[in-house]
């Protein structure tokens, strides 16, 4: 009998997580305003007390929340569930051990699980897994396992592995690896790898993907990738890409097996495949100084970076003639096709803007250069090349009355014409020869 009523007291005692940790703040609440009063006659003892205390409190809390985990354990499954905000609902205090077939928040709710659909005025919250369907104005958070869709206006959270699809208006995030896709606003995040495509307003990341990235700004993933990156600004994969990068400024990755399209490539190590840009860099790629001559510049050191296929080219030049110095800077593409016995062919277009006897001439003048040589290979590190241009110069120079007059930058020319427009422009055939480091 006596066991009896202690069951009962515990009964009654025992009203759930949350109320009685409420109670037990009420009751620290009491003994923490004893202790301020105790402070005015005795500060270290009222230290001593605030301490041990804080002690006592974390211990309940924490000894309250393993036995509420062990108590909870085995989850019960119900058809139908409705929640004003939990536990003010037809689960009260038992919602977050109860899977349900339909769960509905009026406003929010948390629940043990969900094995058809759950609909939230604001948010919901699972303590286990989903399976169907979650909608929620605000935000859907899965603490287990997730296989359907969830859709958000805000946010959607899983903790661990996810099947299916998140839609949110704001972000995704999978903790664990995602087998599906994530649609969102702004940004998408998958801790491990990702079976399907990542589509969002501003950025992606992911650890692994095998099917690609799309973004408006950037693109992250730590692993390898089968399939594209496509962004505004940037692409970073620090694995092995087997697609395609395509970004508006920069792309980088460790290994590529295929194309990279963007004004900046950054490769470590070729495959095969193929950088496309303004300015690429392959570690393993194509990279040489050349020294060479022609019939305009009589002096040119160029730099050309990227892979034979396809690189790019800087370079200066100058020359003196017409009692006048002439210098030109200039960007170009190329590609190289090997022959045999160490001999080359290669094709190249470069552009040139040459100031005329002063440090910048603001005015357009233009040597435009298309050339055709022939390389051999003398030692390790070394060829020799020569071969022919053919060279358009274009110039809107000005006299002092505002006037056209033609560049005398031209050594000679086969063709002249000065247009409607002011702009003088001649063409010549020309000779190039140099070495190359």
């Amino acid at each position: 009998m006596k066991t009896d009523k202690k069951q009962m007291n515990e009964q009654k005692i025992n009203l759930g997580f949350v109320p009685r940790n409420l109670f037990l703040m009420a009751q620290f609440a009491m003994l923490a305003k004893r202790a301020e009063d105790y402070h005015k006659k005795n500060k270290m003892k009222m230290k001593t007390a605030g301490m041990t205390l804080a002690l006592i409190f974390t211990l309940v809390i924490g000894f309250n929340a393993q036995a509420q985990e062990e108590k909870t354990q085995q989850t019960k499954t119900r058809p139908f569930q409705m929640t004003f905000v939990t536990p003010l609902g037809t689960n009260g205090l038992d919602a977050w051990n109860i899977t349900n077939k339909v769960s509905i928040n009026l406003y929010a709710g948390y629940n043990g699980g969900v094995d058809g659909i759950e609909v939230s005025g604001f948010g919901s919250m699972l303590k286990n897994d989903m399976v169907g369907t979650q909608i929620a104005g605000f935000g859907n958070m899965i603490m287990g396992n997730g296989n359907g869709v969830q859709l958000a206006g805000f946010l959607n959270y899983a903790n661990n592995t996810y099947k299916g699809t998140q839609l949110s208006g704001f972000a995704n995030v999978t903790i664990d690896s995602l087998n599906g896709s994530q649609v969102a606003g702004f940004a998408n995040v998958a801790g491990s790898k990702i079976q399907k495509i990542q589509l969002a307003g501003t950025a992606n990341y992911s650890k692994g993907n095998d099917a690609g990235q799309i973004s408006g700004f950037a693109n992250i993933n730590a692993g390898d990738l089968h399939g594209i990156q496509l962004a505004g600004c940037a692409n970073i994969n620090t694995e092995k890409v087997k697609g395609v990068q395509v970004s508006g400024f920069v792309n980088y990755t460790k290994t590529l097996s295929g194309v990279q399209l963007a004004p900046f490539n950054y490769v470590d190590s070729l495959e095969k495949g193929l950088p496309i840009g303004v300015f690429s860099i392959v570690k393993n790629g194509y990279k040489t100084i050349e020294i060479s001559a022609n019939e305009t510049l009589y002096g040119v050191v160029s730099f050309k970076t990227g892979v034979k296929r396809f690189y790019n080219i800087i370079s200066v030049g100058s020359s003196i003639h017409h009692n006048k110095t002439y210098w030109g800077w200039g960007y170009g593409i190329g590609t190289m096709m090997p022959i045999k016995n160490d001999w080359n062919v290669a094709i190249e277009l470069l552009s040139y803007h040459i100031n005329e006897d002063e440090w910048f001439t603001e005015a357009l003048n233009m040597n435009n250069k298309l050339q055709i040589t022939a390389s051999k290979k003398v030692s390790e590190k070394t060829e020799l090349f020569g071969g022919i241009s053919w060279n358009v110069n274009v110039s809107e120079l000005e006299d002092h009355d505002g006037n056209a007059f033609e560049s005398t930058f031209t050594p000679y020319d086969t063709f002249n014409e000065t247009y409607d427009n002011e702009t003088n422009v001649k063409m010549y055939p020309g000779l190039t020869a140099g070495i190359r480091f």
